[in-house]
């Protein structure tokens, strides 16, 4: 189903050949992410992704790079995580050659002025604003630096105010040298495209770009009993609540028992959390879980949203779900959850820019990629006792750390909840 290539100077080249369809999706995947960041350089890959929409050598202004995209009825856009930055542009298919020629510009050779830096950083101070008004999101970062504090793992991705205030375009620029090379680069093709023909266009437009070795990210470093509760005030009319736990890595064999571990306990109106918080007791709006994974460490989330007044409640209730689920599980229900992850791997595939992102984050983290047979066989493979043993590792009581925003004074008392 896919194809992958490596020219000479280790620059990687996946495809996901898709005839029946008229869209090609094409994605510039970098090692670059909070977690390739000193202190000092929060924000920094952040900050570089929005520069390179700022023009490049052949398209020398962001209108230039805009219209040649939106010209043909495409859009574009890119993302920063703590692992990896991805550009990406999901075109006709008769435009991906052109595509092809846009990214690797904007990934090899983009315009670096000073003037255009002083605005972007104005456009990412106001980006930063943007979260303390969407306490959902800040509740994310709050849940993320108690568990993980102090190190780029627990790190707002867009760096802080005061680093992004600090950084010069000479870091900026540094930065771009160190990591934006062939081997630290993949380019994916989703769609109606020919392999052969991608990696032709890929050889010429990036097959001479000089070999280097790019920087390494940053481990993961022991809580050494950090506190494991945070609690924000802020002037909600809901109370955002996170409940999280260290989990597994991305390359652990035990990935896909935490996946259906979530899938089981929170994903969903007929997961376990949501019929009893939302259906029964009408305690919450929204309730779910989710599990995120990393090179060498991963976490499970639980969210949730509430009256105030209800926090505490909530919190019991959603650690009492967590435990009798853990006390035994239907043999039916985990067969509901097993279909209904490979239900949604399946609704993904239809899309190009999805399976772009499954070939190409695969490609860039693993250096492998699971093909969707053999993600569902992995899926099918995990018993009753297997999604029991990891969810009583993980979901153990002494692991959970929790975050709160909401209108709670310093006369707000959550202590003995964890």
């Amino acid at each position: 189903m896919y194809k992958r290539s490596t020219l000479p100077n280790g620059l990687r080249i996946v495809t996901g050949e898709m005839p029946h369809t008229r869209s090609a999706t094409i994605s510039v995947y970098v090692g670059a992410g909070s977690r390739y960041e000193l202190d000092a350089e929060a924000g920094l890959s952040h900050f570089l992704e929005h520069m390179l929409f700022k023009g490049a050598s052949r398209r020398p202004t962001a209108r230039d790079i805009s219209e040649a995209i939106e010209g043909v009825g495409g859009m574009h856009n890119a993302a920063t995580d703590r692992e990896a930055t991805v550009y990406y542009a999901k075109v006709p298919h008769t435009a991906a050659t052109e595509t092809i020629d846009i990214l690797a510009d904007m990934v090899r050779d983009p315009v670096m002025d000073g003037a255009e830096l002083e605005k972007e950083r104005a456009v990412i101070l106001e980006e930063l604003a943007g979260i303390e008004d969407n306490p959902a999101e800040l509740v994310g970062i709050l849940i993320d630096e108690t568990l993980w504090p102090g190190q780029p793992l627990g790190r707002n991705v867009g760096g802080t105010p005061e680093t992004v205030q600090r950084l010069p375009l000479s870091a900026v620029t540094e930065y771009f040298r160190r990591q934006y090379v062939p081997s630290n680069l993949v380019l994916v093709a989703a769609g109606n495209v020919v392999h052969d023909e991608v990696v032709a266009a890929a050889g010429r437009w990036l097959g001479d770009m000089p070999a280097a070795v790019p920087g390494a990210w940053l481990p993961v470093t022991a809580r050494n009993g950090a506190p494991r509760l945070a609690v924000r005030d802020k002037a909600t009319e809901q109370a955002h609540i996170c409940i999280a736990y260290p989990s597994v890595s991305l390359s652990h064999p035990d990935r896909f028992a935490v996946d259906l571990l979530s899938t089981v306990l929170g994903e969903g109106m007929s997961s376990r959390l949501f019929l009893e918080l939302r259906e029964e007791r009408a305690l919450v709006y929204d309730i779910h879980s989710y599990p995120s994974e990393y090179r060498d460490t991963g976490s499970f989330t639980i969210y949730a949203g509430c009256d105030p007044a209800n926090a505490r409640t909530t919190v019991e209730v959603t650690l009492q779900e967590t435990a009798k689920l853990l006390g035994g599980l239907p043999d039916s229900e985990l067969a509901k959850g097993k279909q209904m992850a490979r239900g949604r791997i399946q609704l993904r595939m239809e899309d190009t820019r999805s399976v772009a992102g499954w070939i190409g984050s695969q490609e860039l983290l693993l250096d492998d990629i699971l093909t969707v047979d053999e993600v569902v066989a992995r899926l099918d493979a995990v018993t009753r006792d297997d999604l029991l043993r990891v969810g009583r590792q993980i979901l153990a009581p002494a692991n959970a750390t929790m975050a709160i925003v909401g209108p709670f004074g310093e006369g707000a008392d959550f202590s003995g909840i964890l």
